[in-house]
């Protein structure tokens, strides 16, 4: 079983900045999920919500903001947003799901991504027409889609676009929806498991689900850590 760190290491750093991610890193995370919005001139940030209120205080949207206007803005640990180019260049090595929050982001992603043509880099969305499209751009990284509440139609809907994977809210997770996954080759994990003992019974249970936490470094074995630097 895989363990995910959520936006780096969101329980304990502020998600999708630069501190996350490292602490991630250095603590032996082995896989880690970040987030992307595009900004007003189209570049690819690292960010969950659509405005800045939660990690800035400030209710500014990020598709309002272009890139400089947005790096400008301190966050409320001292920090400022990233880039994805930036994110990728600190995850060198680390397998990395990106979550498009934003449509229209293709053409921009597959700039980027044409950098790091080594890195295990899959991509992931709610937004299955998005998805879509980055095979009509000829993105070949694997593609997971996302479902909060109806499991089988997302099952149903990654057959029918040829996904490689599919993530889903872990209280979607049962034999049955595991079964099918299975059945179909699809890659699944499932979104978010910050208590350990539901961790510890899906590590028993379904035994192939990649498991993505805000606590990574409660759910990975003890030799898999690394100590903090």
């Amino acid at each position: 079983m895989n363990i995910i760190g959520h936006r780096g290491i969101a329980g304990i750093e502020l998600e999708n900045t630069r501190s996350s991610l490292l602490r991630a890193i250095n603590m032996g995370v082995p896989s880690i999920e970040i987030d992307v919005r595009k900004t007003k001139d189209g570049k690819l940030v690292l960010c969950h919500d659509a405005n800045l209120e939660r990690v800035a205080n400030r209710k500014d949207r990020v598709s309002d903001l272009s890139l400089e206007e947005l790096q400008k803005i301190d966050l409320i640990d001292g920090s400022t947003i990233i880039t994805l180019d930036e994110a990728l260049d600190i995850l060198e090595g680390i397998p990395t799901i990106v979550e498009i929050k934003d449509e229209g982001c293709g053409r921009e992603l597959r700039r980027v991504l044409r950098g790091y043509g080594r890195q295990s880099i899959a991509l992931a969305s709610f937004k299955l027409r998005e998805l879509a499209v980055y095979q009509d751009l000829g993105i070949r990284n694997d593609l997971y889609g996302l479902e909060h509440t109806k499991p089988f139609d997302i099952i149903h809907d990654a057959k029918m676009l040829r996904l490689n994977g599919i993530g889903l809210n872990f209280w979607l997770l049962n034999p049955l929806t595991y079964f099918l996954c299975r059945k179909a080759k699809f890659k699944l994990y499932v979104y978010t498991v910050n208590n350990v003992f539901i961790g510890k019974m899906f590590r028993w249970l379904y035994p192939h689900v990649w498991i993505c936490t805000d606590y990574p470094h409660k759910l990975m074995p003890k030799n898999q850590k690394a100590p903090n630097k």
